[in-house]
C-alpha cells in the first residue's frame, strides 16, 4: 500500500507536501489516503451528486470551492487487510470514540491542519487558511491558478508549534 502513499502525493501541491509527508510518517501503514487534488470538474461532479445527478451528497463544496482543487488536502481512512477502506459517515458517532480514528484525529491536530470533523467529513484534513475557500475560489476564477496559490500561501496560519521543523 505503499505505493498508494505515493501516488497521492502526486497530485498535491508543494504548500501541502509537507504535512502530507508527515501524516505518511505518523499513520500507521493500515491508514492510506482515499483522495488528493481534485480537479475543479471532478469537484462539480461530486458536487451534483445527490442533486442533479443519482447518489448521496458527497461535499457541499463546488469546483473551486474545496482544498483538494488546489492540491491542499487529502481525505484517509483505514484499509482492511484485504486491501478494502473501511468507510465512515459523519453521522456515526462511533468513530469519535475509536481510538483508532484518534490516531487520525491527533496526526493532524499535532500536525496544525485542520481536521474535517470541524464539518462533518471526518476523514478529510486540509492547510489552515484564514480566509474561506470561496474566496480563494473567487480569485481563483477571476485571476487563475497562480494568483489563488499564491492566495492560499498568504492566507496560511499556523496554529501550532510542535510541527516538524521542515513545515513552514
Amino acid at each position: 500500500m505503499e505505493d498508494r502513499r505515493q501516488r497521492f502525493r502526486k497530485g498535491l501541491n508543494y504548500i501541502y507536501i509537507p504535512y502530507y509527508d508527515a501524516l505518511c510518517e505518523i499513520l500507521p501503514e493500515d491508514w492510506q489516503p482515499i483522495t488528493g487534488g481534485r480537479s475543479i470538474a471532478w469537484q462539480n461532479k461530486l458536487f451534483a451528486q445527490g442533486r442533479t445527478s443519482p447518489g448521496d451528497k458527497v461535499t457541499d463544496a463546488r469546483g473551486g470551492e474545496s482544498a483538494h482543487n488546489y492540491g491542499c488536502a487529502s481525505d484517509w481512512t483505514r484499509w482492511t487487510p484485504d486491501g478494502e477502506p473501511i468507510w465512515i459517515r459523519a453521522d456515526d458517532s462511533k468513530w469519535l470514540d475509536d481510538p483508532e480514528w484518534n490516531i487520525y484525529l491527533k496526526a493532524v491536530e499535532d500536525l496544525g491542519l485542520r481536521s474535517g470533523s470541524e464539518f462533518d467529513d471526518p476523514m478529510h484534513n486540509e492547510i489552515r487558511i484564514a480566509v474561506p475557500w470561496r474566496t480563494i475560489a473567487t480569485i481563483f476564477y477571476d485571476r487563475g491558478m497562480p494568483a489563488a496559490l499564491a492566495s492560499i500561501q498568504a492566507a496560511m496560519i499556523s496554529i501550532k508549534k510542535d510541527r516538524p521543523d521542515e513545515i513552514h
